[in-house]
Formats: structure tokens, sequence, C-alpha cells
């Protein structure tokens, strides 16, 4: 019976422990300091894309990107209940390395953002790694000129 009890206890924890570490998606932006968030280890393809979290952007600076993918990075910067596309020429293409991404999000008045990003090559596949920041300090090539 105490096995029983104690088993139970555990699997109860370790639930708990899982559900608390879900992000909850709403339409406010979610509470993060100006750090880069990493993205998780997701499988992406040309026709499989991923939304990274909504996160608040404090000014009219460009997207930060680094890609440790392995594969060059279609990416597309949202904002909005309805998730418009604000990226500058509709998207960058983000190869290996560290980039901007110019876009217009708070431009048009909005203060948070996210990420829609997939695989660049029609047919190229693989998985997501790297890091993101709404907002963006020092010097890196711009990805959508």
């Amino acid at each position: 019976m105490r096995k029983a009890k104690r088993l139970m206890s555990s699997i109860l924890a370790m639930g708990m422990a899982i559900a608390l570490s879900v992000p909850v998606f709403a339409d406010e932006a979610m509470p993060m300091s100006a750090s880069d968030s990493s993205f998780p280890m997701t499988f992406i393809s040309s026709a499989k894309s991923y939304d990274t979290i909504k996160r608040s952007k404090d000014n009219d600076s460009y997207v930060y990107v680094k890609n440790t993918s392995g594969l060059d990075l279609r990416v597309r910067t949202k904002a909005g209940s309805n998730g418009k596309n604000y990226t500058k020429n509709g998207s960058a293409v983000v190869p290996s390395g560290e980039w901007f991404v110019a876009n217009y999000i708070n431009e048009n008045g909005y203060t948070s953002c996210y990420l829609t990003i997939s695989a660049a090559n029609a047919g190229a596949s693989g998985y997501l790694k790297g890091k993101w920041s709404p907002d963006s300090v020092g010097s890196y090539p711009v990805a959508n000129r």
C-alpha cells in the first residue's frame, strides 16, 4: 500500500512539473527580459513551420536570429491577434550564423511579436536549432535588405 501511495505521489509530482513547464499561449506578450530565447529542437521542413513564443518588442530594431540548424531558414516576423506578417520583403532567408531580420512590427503599433520559421529551400528538412530575440543590439548582416 505504501509503495503504491509513493508511486502515485511521484507520478503526480512529475505531472505537475511537466504541466507547469508548458507555456500558455495568449494574445498578450509573454514577459521576458531582452535576452535571447532558444529554439526548441523541433523538426521543420519547407512545408512544416514552427511558431516561436510571443515576446515583447520594445523598439523598432531588427529581430536577431542565430541559426545553428545546418540549413537555411525562412523567417517571418508576425504580430497581432491574426498573426499578420510584418517582415520586410515578406520573409528573410537566414543562413547559418548570426543575422538581423528587418521588420515593421513596432512601426505598425505592435509591442510584441513571434517568428514563423521553416526550411528555406524546397524539399529541405532538419532540426531547428539556435536563438532569437525580438530586439537587437550589435552589428550583424541583415538577411532581408
